[in-house]
């Protein structure tokens, strides 16, 4: 009989492709450093262009339709 018990391992997020742009605007912006910050599904991307290297923000159970800037950068 074939073993029914959960495998060990865990999925780890190694890379985010594409951008939400459907029914979204104003959802991507370029911090000081130069980071991109924009976000996919549920998943919140910081993507650094001169290290060619993301971090993601895992915290959401559904789908991301907006995002804001703190109120000192509205006007950047």
């Amino acid at each position: 009989m074939a073993d029914r018990t959960a495998p060990s391992c865990q999925l780890r997020l190694e890379w985010v492709y594409g951008y939400r742009g459907h029914q979204c605007r104003n959802n991507l912006y370029y911090t000081a450093g130069k980071e991109v910050v924009y976000f996919v599904a549920g998943v919140g991307v910081v993507y650094n262009t001169r290290e060619h290297s993301q971090k993601f923000f895992l915290g959401h159970n559904d789908d991301i339709i907006s995002d804001s800037k703190p109120s000192s950068q509205l006007n950047d």
